[in-house]
């Protein structure tokens, strides 16, 4: 029997064992090691590109904020803390400052979130790029990039942002280059003043204001780790304006957390100060941020009180003035120092609306100007979203001017005066006046308001009521050539037709022309031209503009004779100071002198007064926009505005601020005319038909006014 083969071990093959997969963990390392192999060989690339790579001209100019900043602010003291607004280039907001004015919690905040080696590394952290792999790859709460400080800054002012590995290499190279050459708080300190943060804020002076209005170096643990968590995406970290989007919010908590882990990591802070940080809400936190805007941005305090319109026009002035210029304003960093007292301008918004408090209310303009000329208060208007017409300016402003009414009848006052006529001098006023053929041809009619009748009647007493018919009569005496000579002389810049009547008037003015002219009566016949920037420095404290050495802005010593301006004051104290005179309700309790206005129609209505220290006119009226039906002031509040109503009552509210604590004035009476003219007997309100006064040589609108006598139509009285 044949045995079978017995198998032996030899024939059995046993399985090949598997090799275990390597684990996570494994991988990681690997992928630690691969990153040390990347980073080391991008380090000795860049050593090797140390030879043939120089640091650059920056690839862009470092373009910073200008401020404005109220008279209270002393010369070479204006800051973003104390400013009322900014100008910069396309909304971006940057302010440059030392490192010893950021606020450590910051500094550290910063450091540990981007470059925890800044201060040991040569410029490129290689075991940085491994270390912030590792952490990446493991989740880690308190993320790091691999760029260095150094590298970022290289990348945002030297280089362009693509990604190529030319671009990395040279950033290496220049950041180790950079190391050399600058100290460690010189680079940090100018990667703090060019890193962007958002809301167009470029560096962290500007983001502080942005997101936490305060400077920079008051940053408290909170704020400087949430400002170091917008750096790598602002965008997507910032505290949402819109509450239900918790997204954002949540992004933005967890940006600010991930910094207070780094901090603590690196022992900057404690773990409880860690946890106090991370428990502050965004409200009353974080601002809200602002609506872009292609202007200025104008703080919300002074924004409130009517500071758009005077910042806008500030911006005109400075982008016209030679050593300034819009650029300068807007990449320069300048400071604007204004005449605007911050406490006047506060009571002249607070007058106006304290009034004007109802919604359908007409627009109203005041313009206050001290006895240095300064402009201590303006209100251009009441909603500058709405219009952005400057109603105190005039055409200056984008409007037109308005008619001043009665407001210009001291013109010819003056006038009067200084060709030797006395304020005693006596005059017939008939309620109504027709004076053939002196309006451009036309009859010109003159009546006094409300249907009044004045018998005979002082220059004087006819300025507290303000007589049409006497006035009229005055302007002839005078001619209206002189009347438009005389009110050039007080500071009238708009154009005044003479005619006859413009002693009514009709020209259009600013109410800063208006104050302008006031202010001469005030300050005893001496023009001070009125002027709101008193001076402009360039960053570096440099003087590029100073109202002192401005020849356009210097006074004009008897622009009028003192009597002639003393006499003024004497009969127009008596429009507030007399119980007939039309501005009664303007008293205060210092002596003042002043003067009403109403148009026709009740369109416009004025109030121009002054003390012997500041002067203030105010001015009422609807916008009455080309192609809509005009709107007339005759029932506003239920009543007829005249200028001696609301107009009044805005400039008393005003000026009783304005003069508290002041030394008062005296307007003592006095007459400089040296002839009384008696009534003219010709002039009798008994008279239906009675010859005008010559004009010697005077035109009228152009035409020669007749040598002889022009009959007068008058209206009996009654």
């Amino acid at each position: 029997m044949t045995k079978s083969a017995e198998p032996t071990s030899k024939a059995i093959k046993e399985p090949k064992p598997r090799r275990a997969r390597p684990g996570w963990r494994v991988w990681i390392r690997r992928l630690m090691f691969a990153g040390v192999l990347v980073g080391v060989a991008t380090v000795g690339v860049g050593f090797v590109l140390l030879n043939s790579v120089e640091i650059p001209d920056p690839t862009r100019t470092i373009k910073t904020t200008s401020f404005v900043c109220t008279a209270e602010v002393s010369d070479g003291a204006c800051t973003p803390s104390n400013s009322v607004a900014q100008f910069s280039q396309g909304g971006n907001n940057r302010v440059l400052v030392n490192l010893d004015e950021v606020s450590p919690h910051l500094i550290n905040a910063v450091v540990a979130a981007e470059d925890r080696s800044f201060f040991t590394h040569g410029g490129v952290d290689p075991w940085g790029i491994a270390r912030a792999l590792y952490r990446d790859l493991r989740g880690s709460a308190s993320r790091q990039g691999g760029s260095t400080i150094t590298q970022q800054y290289v990348k945002q002012v030297y280089l362009t942002a693509d990604r190529t590995p030319e671009r990395k290499l040279k950033e290496a190279a220049i950041a180790i280059k950079l190391e050399r050459k600058l100290s460690k708080p010189e680079i940090l300190e100018r990667y703090l003043n060019e890193v962007y943060l958002g809301r167009g804020a470029i560096g962290v002076e500007a983001a502080s204001r942005a997101y936490f209005d305060k400077d920079a170096k008051d940053l408290d643990i909170a704020e400087s780790a949430y400002l170091a968590g917008l750096i790598r995406a602002p965008k997507y970290a910032d505290e949402p304006s819109d509450p239900d989007n918790p997204q954002e919010a949540k992004e933005a908590k967890r940006r600010r957390q991930t910094v207070l882990d780094a901090m603590v990591e690196e022992q900057y802070i404690t773990a409880e100060q860690a946890a106090d940080a991370a428990s502050q809400e965004w409200a009353g936190h974080v601002l809200e941020q602002a609506p872009a805007t292609a202007g200025p941005v104008v703080r919300s305090g002074f924004s409130a009180v009517g500071g758009r319109y005077i910042i806008e026009w500030v911006r005109t002035q400075l982008r016209d003035m030679p050593n300034v210029g819009e650029k300068a304003l807007l990449e320069q960093g300048l400071r604007v120092y204004l005449t605007i007292d911050p406490r006047l301008q506060l009571a002249a918004h607070g007058s106006t609306v304290g009034v004007l408090n109802q919604p359908d209310d007409p627009a109203s303009a005041l313009v206050s100007v001290d006895d240095s000329g300064r402009i201590v208060a303006m209100i251009g208007g009441q909603n500058f979203d709405a219009s952005q017409v400057n109603y105190a300016l005039g055409a200056a402003g984008g409007g037109t001017g308005r008619q001043a009414g009665s407001t210009f009848k001291p013109i010819a006052l003056a006038e009067y005066v200084a060709q030797g006529h006395s304020v005693k001098s006596n005059f017939w006023g008939p309620k109504l006046w027709v004076f053939p053929k002196l309006n451009d041809g036309k009859d010109w009619e003159v009546k006094n308001y409300d249907d009044k009748e004045f018998a005979e009647t002082t220059v004087e007493q006819a300025t507290w009521q303000s007589a049409n018919t006497i006035y009229a009569q005055m302007m002839l005496k005078i001619t209206p050539e002189k009347f438009a000579a005389m009110a050039a002389r007080l500071g009238i810049t708009a154009p005044v037709k003479p005619v006859p009547a413009a002693v009514l008037g009709t020209a259009d003015v600013s109410v800063l022309d208006m104050a302008t002219a006031y202010s001469t009566f005030a300050n005893s016949g001496t023009l001070k031209p009125p002027y709101i920037i008193r001076r402009v420095e360039a960053a570096d404290g440099s003087v590029l503009y100073d109202v002192a050495a401005d020849p356009a802005k210097q006074p004009t010593p008897e622009a009028i004779p003192v009597p002639v301006a003393e006499t003024v004051n004497s009969v127009l104290s008596g429009v507030i100071g007399q119980p007939v005179g039309s501005g009664h309700r303007a008293q205060l309790r210092t002596k003042a002198a002043g003067k009403t206005g109403t148009t026709s129609d009740y369109r416009d209505a004025w109030f121009a007064g002054y003390t012997c220290r500041i002067t203030t006119v105010v001015w009422m009226g609807y916008d009455n926009k080309p192609g809509e039906p005009p709107r007339y002031m005759d029932k506003v509040h239920g009543k007829e505005v005249t200028g001696g109503s609301l107009p009044a009552d805005i400039w008393r509210s005003f000026m009783a601020t304005a003069t508290e604590g002041a030394r008062g004035c005296s307007f003592k009476p006095v007459d400089a005319g040296l002839t009384i003219d008696p009534p003219d007997p010709a002039y009798a309100p008994t008279t239906t038909t009675i010859p005008a006064a010559p004009i010697p040589g005077a035109p009228v609108d152009g035409v020669p006014a007749p040598e002889t006598s022009v009959p007068v139509t008058v209206s009996p009285p009654g």
